[in-house]
């Protein structure tokens, strides 16, 4: 049998004001945030047209303003290089889809970011591109996730509910956005 120590008046006042010290003196250094309250989710994106990669670090409660950057200019358009603010939903919504598959593949990105004059392009060599797209919003990627069929991926993102879910079967990939909640 293992004896513990007698929690004295004094021990717990004496434990609680350093634990209230290390809080005050880490705080600053994180944000004001608990060092292990969030926990990172690491994540890696692979665009299909630039080759380029992104490793970045999710939390669950949001990403730094200097990840978001880095996110904003690898999703920018990459036929104008046009780089506009991404909808920070996505990145939950990519969360929730690892975190339901266990499928921590690298996220492949066939479009991200698209411009106006860019969508009207592609408008006008299919009809599958909308007029009002949320690609140029910042609130839809196009996507794959390696290790994952996209067959399942579509299932799993729908189940979520965070916003529309289209699936593109011949092209083999799945279009997901912040907007209201639909499947195509």
């Amino acid at each position: 049998m293992r004896n513990f120590p007698i929690l004295t008046r004094r021990r717990f006042l004496k434990n609680s004001l350093q634990l209230a010290a290390g809080i005050v003196i880490a705080s600053p250094l994180e944000g004001f945030a608990l060092p292990a309250a969030a926990k990172k989710h690491p994540m890696t994106f692979y665009h299909t047209h630039t080759g380029e990669r992104l490793h970045i670090d999710y939390f669950c409660d949001g990403c730094s303003q200097s990840v978001l950057k880095k996110l904003n200019n690898f999703l920018r358009d990459f036929r104008t290089e046009e780089v506009h603010p991404i909808d920070p939903g996505l990145l939950d919504f990519l969360y929730g889809i690892q975190q339901n598959t266990g499928c921590r593949g690298e996220i492949e990105i066939i479009s991200g970011y698209r411009s106006p004059k860019t969508n009207k392009s592609l408008r006008a060599k299919s009809s599958g591109v909308a007029s009002k797209s949320l690609h140029m919003k910042g609130q839809a990627l196009d996507i794959r996730l390696r290790g994952l069929k996209t067959r399942k991926l579509r299932e799993v993102a729908v189940s979520l509910r965070k916003g529309g879910v289209g699936y593109y079967a011949k092209s083999d990939f799945v279009h997901i956005d912040t907007g209201r909640v639909r499947a195509w």
